[in-house]
């Protein structure tokens, strides 16, 4: 399976990840579901290691894992907290800007370089997003720019996709020490040991919400499901792409998340935000020929 298969399916997996996060917040805090999302995915992603004649843990990997982790729970609060404050269809499609960050550091970490075809897909898709607003140009042309840091959620998904282009070429880097089920399995498990600790903290301080009876129950458990998908299909794909490349094609998530938002929470603007995403989806087909 080629990375551009691979990125998509991990879009939307990823895309159904969050649909379920925001169904499951409206019962819980960032911390319960963000932690119960990566410890529930363990158990589809641990058998992927039975048989395996040795595990490629390094010096080096260590390291990168102790660097990266605490970046990532960062950004996965602040991620889960601006779904839960915003509308889905306006907040997660700032996510595009992602894969503009990971040019630069991509190239400052793994020394990769783009296409001029690739920059204009890349270009494509951060425009999407600006024209996600569309419907605010009656007032001011640069309203929808204004948009982006009057809204908390699409400020909130800005730093997120900031730190996320650093984690992300800091995964392909874990991929290239080992491999991308080892890395997929080991870096889940290793993010797993400090949320556990954090959640349980603000529990016993009862800080934290915690519902996961009924439907709920079956919610976290799809969760848990769409996140090991999600991590597996993204750590197969970053090895065989650049990483900008890699990231601006999972961002067709927007596109899944725009249609949810759509169809289970009923938001508005669908039609206008759709335009946006079309425009994305035009910069990832520019990014499969490039």
């Amino acid at each position: 399976m080629n990375w551009f298969v691979l990125s998509l399916l991990c879009a939307f997996f990823m895309s159904t990840g969050e649909t379920l996060s925001k169904l499951l917040m409206r019962d819980n805090d960032e911390w319960t579901i963000g932690t119960a999302m990566v410890v529930l995915a363990l158990p589809f992603l641990l058998p992927l290691l039975i048989g395996r004649d040795s595990l490629p843990v390094t010096r080096d990997l260590m390291i990168l894992i102790a660097i990266q982790i605490p970046f990532e729970i960062l950004a996965y609060y602040i991620y889960l907290s601006a779904i839960r404050i915003a509308p889905l269809s306006l907040s997660v499609p700032y996510l595009s800007f992602t894969p503009v960050f990971a040019i630069l550091t991509a190239a400052l970490v793994l020394k990769e370089s783009i296409s001029t075809q690739g920059f204009l897909g890349i270009l494509m898709v951060t425009v999407g997003a600006y024209v996600l607003n569309i419907e605010r140009f009656a007032r001011h042309p640069l309203a929808p720019l204004k948009a982006i840091f009057k809204s908390p959620g699409s400020r909130r998904m800005l730093v997120v996709a900031l730190i996320w282009s650093l984690t992300s070429t800091l995964g392909k880097k874990g991929v290239q020490l080992s491999d991308p089920v080892f890395f997929g399995v080991f870096y889940m498990t290793a993010l797993s040991i400090p949320m556990l600790g954090i959640t349980g903290w603000r529990i016993k301080h009862q800080t934290s919400t915690v519902n996961l009876k009924g439907r709920n129950s079956i919610w976290i458990g799809l969760g848990g499901l769409a996140t090991a998908l999600s991590m597996t299909a993204h750590f197969h794909a970053i090895k065989l792409a650049p990483v900008s490349y890699m990231i601006a094609v999972k961002r067709t998530s927007l596109i899944f998340s725009v249609l949810y938002g759509g169809l289970i929470f009923k938001e508005e603007h669908i039609r206008q935000r759709l335009l946006g995403t079309s425009i994305m989806l035009s910069g990832v087909v520019i990014l499969y020929f490039a």
